[in-house]
């Protein structure tokens, strides 16, 4: 079967790298994929074309998009001609939507998937041009998608609130390699050393773009407010943004202590290093459905503490903590309480984290989203054999 996805771009966040690892278990003799991304650039262009996959941009400008780009996705689809599209993330998802109205080859058109990864459609914090395609995707999906994929509970319920129809959904959570993302013990002195710090240092930390949706301002309210309690810890946040460079967060960590005490990384290539060097792991994310890094935490360990969005309470169970969203003080009162733990106490968390993850192994994950690629393209060519008959 051929797979074409179709996703907004491929720059660093949890759906670029949950496609990437996607592919990673699935590109090969019963698939074969091809991805198609609306923008250019971005570190998993070039790290899905080392799996062999093909990956085609169309160097659009969002959310600017007009009748154009509708007609050039239209005739990829048609060169390529694939058995299943799959969308990711909402522009995607309508843009296919919409190239897919009329048929692409021999009168039919291939079925189309939507993935949809938030859990929360704050207006706060998505622009006006997001709320929009939100919008025109709820009326679409009553006749446009043949399933609509979430990774969380919880982003069902959001969007059938929001006037999504109610029976195309299917829960496929993101997975992850358990053999990348591990424990290891070297990675705990190595990082200290690259920060400048004592081997006994106690180190939390948070990889996150810099978005409104990941809340580093209330990351850097909990971080004062752990610093001004204890010594002895450090801080670690990394992530696209995540610079001094930064002027956002220049000025909210320029003066009192948190210069000292945060190291701002960027976004790093070697995350399965960082993870296994963390006594905790932090997220304080407002709007999250099944966050990728939380998971990647897991595997490798670690006790996180999570705010209580989307699906997270539910994934960390009792190898972690979850607090309420946008609450600083509680997010550092948990920091506090997981590091007055006996270091062997939070090692069992840690170990108890990763047991949590073997369930959501990337290729169990993978065979769900092939299992429902098989069933979708069976129903479709059923119907088409129906309708011939006619």
């Amino acid at each position: 079967m051929r797979i074409l996805h179709v996703i907004t771009g491929l720059q660093s966040g949890g759906a670029e790298a949950m496609l990437y690892k996607l592919l990673s278990a699935s590109h090969g003799q019963q698939f074969t994929h091809h991805v198609i991304a609306l923008t250019s650039g971005g570190p998993f262009e070039e790290k899905i074309r080392d799996l062999g996959v093909e990956v085609e941009t169309l160097d659009l400008t969002m959310p600017f998009v007009g009748p154009g780009a509708i007609l050039r996705l239209r005739r990829h689809i048609a060169e390529i001609g694939p058995d299943i599209v799959q969308g990711w993330m909402y522009h995607a998802d309508l843009l296919a939507s919409l190239a897919l109205k009329w048929p692409c080859r021999d009168g039919a058109r291939p079925p189309h998937i939507w993935n949809i990864r938030l859990s929360e459609i704050d207006p706060r914090y998505i622009g006006r041009a997001t709320r929009l395609v939100i919008r025109c995707l709820a009326v679409l999906s009553h006749k446009a998608p043949a399933a609509i994929v979430i990774n969380a509970e919880a982003s069902r319920q959001t969007h059938i609130a929001a006037g999504y129809t109610a029976e195309k959904f299917q829960l496929i959570p993101n997975g992850f390699d358990l053999e990348k993302f591990r424990p290891d013990p070297e990675a705990r002195a190595a990082l200290r050393r690259e920060l400048g710090l004592a081997p006994d240092t106690l180190l939390v930390g948070m990889a996150a773009r810099f978005d409104p949706q990941k809340d580093y301002p209330a990351f850097f309210a909990a971080v004062e407010k752990v610093i001004a309690q204890r010594g002895n810890v450090a801080f670690v946040a990394c992530g696209s943004g995540v610079a001094v460079t930064n002027p956002a967060i220049a000025r909210a960590i320029d003066g009192g202590d948190l210069a000292q005490h945060v190291h701002l990384l960027g976004r790093r290539a070697d995350m399965e290093r960082i993870y296994p060097a963390l006594d905790v792991y932090v997220s304080t994310a407002i709007g999250e459905g099944f966050a990728n890094v939380v998971g990647e935490a897991m595997c490798c360990a670690v006790p996180c503490i999570v705010t209580d969005v989307g699906d997270s309470r539910a994934i960390v169970g009792d190898s972690g903590i979850a607090v309420p969203p946008a609450d600083p003080a509680a997010m550092a009162r948990a920091i506090i309480a997981l590091l007055d733990r006996p270091a062997h106490n939070r090692q069992a968390m840690g170990t108890h984290a990763r047991e949590r993850m073997r369930d959501f192994s990337i290729a169990a994950v993978a065979r769900q989203f092939e299992e429902m690629w098989r069933r979708i393209a069976a129903d479709t060519f059923r119907q088409h054999e129906a309708k011939a008959a006619r």
